[in-house]
């Protein structure tokens, strides 16, 4: 795309550059010194009061009055959020402007500076923007363009509003690919503002009018930081070494379909969930050699799906592990299905994944079909009526009705394998010995990864039937109650040690392998960590019994049955769906003793990276493991094409992380300024929105901060950022109610992922 970025109105030597000194005097540097369009405005003082009506004359219908203080915008500092703003503001109602004025100028504490900027209030605006020349919090080398469509010009600033679109571009880039062309009028105006400022970096606000020209309505240097264009250059040269082997990995084996083009970090084994999002080398090493490698391939061919050659399912691309979402999606197929109808399917798969990539982290529920969850023929096929025949959609369905019950007779199969290896992690077992590793893998990782698949099975049969009206929410959530784990009988043994029935030692005997990040090596474990042991001892409750199934549940089920000439009972399937989703659970608690086992061998034996990389026969270089060259490098979690790599726009997820590191403490909600009595030292703070009215926080030594709403180029980010607070802005409503019901989380802000202890 051709870079015709908006011209200066004449050559500014570096001394001009620099002179800048609150909100109204940049603007009116802007002003002078380019032709980038700007709201009416002006810096208004006391005098100006005397002849008001003659100074509003000059504004539109409706105004803004903002926070002009000479401590907001310095080369020290940002103060982003902490000053008043009031508007809109009809220009006739001289009365609330006084108010509002004065509202704004007591926001500014001790101040010499007594002025304020009116400014024509955009009404009608198609969108708001705010651009930073960083990310915030981590200081990644991205621009980062936070947008908002919608009229409400303070909503990325405000942190009030959770749909905020956040778009990402490398610093290397001198111009954008086309499929973000969208983007560019900002990246033109944020390249214009940087030159013009000296290459400082910068917090922009932009809004769009009715005929979607962008207006500029803030420019503030960020904490006085500047573009360093060296280390951006020598991360963009790992990133293209990346891109390259990206590229390289495109074909597929022979005896697969489709092509290796789309990666997600969440698909099938979840790496962002189990190991973070960039995993350290030990982490995505131990992952890779007990699931990703072989084992994956394997337990899909044994579960009954098509049998393929070798093929990885997981790569680390810029320190990111993600799935090939093609090796993913082949896997799942049934074996007596024609070639060319499966390169139709997958096809047809890859492209509805790229089209909805939010998708990406349910494939096995939204793009694949793995599993038989008691659907008609008709119904089975109506999404692929128009891309294979009949005859084709009906083998596949019945090859899957044919795994479903395979699967339900090998369960106890895989379960035998399993506690006998279980039995055998005694204290004389090495866990660093070649052979005992891959004994872990086969014996324990396997049958393991059976078990998660057919409890996998099990909850895609619930899920159906709450789709299909069969039962509702609250009797699916009793067929979960119903279910005895390990988890179950975790909490009811702590609370025995609380009544004195057993003792402590007895109980971590049983449960002190258990680890709050299974491949985490700073994650220590139960028996390592007494203190919350007791901790989780002290606040453990008497367990309540849980109520039986009511008979209607089982009637309802049983009428679906019949009605679709199905051939269960509902009396065998709530047993088997309590068996699969326990033996899930319980396969992970027997499996996760081996890989506590390796942790703990390795850091008794201070074995490094390089050396564990070796015993498991892997390579270690620069493409496959953590690169400290690229630490800040930002990754979509989807990829689909190269592009990519350099730009992307973010999806909604769940939070914006800010900062970095792990946070592990207290949780206190505040609900309104009254809360500000408790003692918040030390506390992780949660609050409904990242406002600039939660200011106050900051005068108490908070681990960290949660918000609602929010997002990564709110104020209240920027705030975090400068008190060097971590914090998860815009978690959303799900995650944000399941914190309030907690007392303690861990926060692995590198993760990019939270623990509910």
């Amino acid at each position: 795309m051709e870079n015709d970025d908006i011209s200066s109105k004449n050559n500014l030597n570096p001394q001009d550059q620099l002179n800048y000194k609150n909100k109204a005097k940049n603007l009116e540097f802007v002003k002078n010194n380019s032709n980038i369009k700007i709201p009416y405005f002006k810096e208004i003082t006391f005098d100006d009061f005397e002849n008001i009506e003659e100074t509003l004359g000059k504004f539109s219908e409706q105004i803004i009055i903002r926070s002009n203080s000479s401590k907001e915008d310095t080369d020290e500092t940002s103060s982003a959020g902490k000053f008043l703003s009031i508007g809109p503001i009809d220009k006739n109602d001289i009365s609330l402007i006084k108010k509002s004025w004065n509202e704004v100028l007591q926001s500014y504490e001790k101040d010499d500076n007594n002025t304020v900027i009116f400014q024509d209030y955009v009404d009608g605006a198609k969108s708001v923007s705010v651009l930073t020349s960083y990310k915030v919090g981590t200081d990644s080398p991205y621009r980062t363009f936070s947008t908002y469509y919608g009229s409400q010009t303070d909503a990325v600033t405000s942190g009030r509003y959770n749909k905020i679109k956040n778009f990402f571009i490398h610093r290397s880039l001198d111009n954008l690919p086309e499929k973000f062309k969208e983007h560019y009028k900002f990246f033109k105006i944020q390249n214009q503002l940087e030159n013009l400022f000296g290459n400082k970096q910068l917090d922009i606000e932009i809004v769009t009018d009715h005929k979607e020209e962008p207006l500029l309505l803030q420019v503030r240097p960020l904490m006085g930081k500047v573009i360093k264009k060296e280390p951006i250059m020598v991360e963009r040269s790992v990133i293209d070494e990346n891109v390259k082997r990206y590229k390289e990995l495109i074909p597929t084996t022979d005896d697969r379909f489709g092509t290796n083009q789309i990666y997600s970090n969440m698909s099938d084994m979840n790496p962002a969930e189990m190991i973070g999002k960039k995993p350290d080398n030990i982490a995505f090493s131990l992952y890779r050699f007990m699931f990703t490698d072989t084992t994956w391939n394997k337990q899909r061919g044994e579960f009954g799906y098509r049998i393929y050659s070798g093929g990885k399912l997981m790569e680390l691309f810029n320190n990111v592990a993600y799935i090939n979402v093609n090796h993913s999606l082949n896997s799942f197929l049934t074996r007596n299905i024609k070639n060319e109808t499966c390169e139709k399917i997958i096809n047809y798969q890859l492209n509805k994944l790229e089209t909805y990539p939010h998708l990406h982290d349910s494939i096995e529920f939204d793009i694949s079909r793995s599993s038989y969850t008691f659907e008609t023929d008709e119904k089975f096929g109506e999404e692929y009526k128009n891309i294979i025949d009949r005859k084709e959609i009906i083998q596949w369905h019945h090859d899957l009705i044919e795994i479903d019950s395979f699967n339900s007779s090998t369960l106890h199969k895989n379960n035998e394998i399993i506690l006998d290896a279980f039995s055998k992690l005694d204290d004389s077992f090495q866990y660093l010995d070649k052979e005992n590793i891959k004994f872990v893998r086969d014996n324990m990782a396997l049958p393991f990864t059976h078990h998660s698949r057919l409890g996998f099975v099990y909850f895609a049969q619930l899920n159906n039937f709450l789709k299909n009206g069969v039962i509702n929410e609250e009797e699916k959530q009793n067929l979960l109650l119903s279910v005895n784990s390990i988890s179950t009988k975790m909490k009811q043994d702590a609370y025995r040690v609380k009544t004195g029935d057993i003792s402590l030692n007895d109980f971590l005997s049983i449960y002190g392998h258990v680890r709050a990040g299974n491949y985490n090596l700073s994650s220590s474990n139960l028996k390592s960590n007494i203190s919350f042991a007791e901790s989780l001892i002290n606040t453990s409750n008497e367990p309540i019994p849980s109520e039986p199934l009511k008979i209607d549940i089982f009637k309802k089920i049983d009428d679906y049955f019949n009605l679709n000439k199905i051939s269960y009972t509902s009396e065998n399937w709530v047993e088997m769906f309590q068996l699969a989703v326990s033996t899930r659970e319980n396969s992970k608690f027997y499996y996760t003793k081996g890989i506590d086992g390796i942790l703990n061998e390795v850091e008794e034996k201070d074995i490094s990276d390089r050396e564990l990389f070796q015993l498991l026969d892997f390579e270690y270089n620069d493409m496959n493991t953590f690169n400290q060259k690229i630490e800040d490098t930002l990754m979509p979690d989807v990829i689909t094409s190269s592009d990519d790599f350099y730009a992307y726009e973010e999806m909604n997820k769940d939070g914006n992380y800010i900062g970095q590191g792990t946070v592990t403490g207290e949780i206190l909600f505040l609900d309104g300024i009254e809360n500000n009595r408790n003692n918040l030292d030390n506390k992780i703070i949660v609050i409904p929105a990242a406002d600039p009215g939660w200011d106050w926080i900051f005068n108490y030594k908070i681990k960290s901060l949660i918000t609602e709403f929010g997002g990564p180029n709110s104020h209240m980010a920027i705030r975090c950022a400068e008190h060097n607070i971590p914090a998860i802005l815009g978690i959303g409503e799900k995650n944000f109610s399941a914190i309030l019901n907690s007392k303690n989380l861990v926060v692995d802000f590198s993760n990019e992922n939270f623990t509910i202890l």
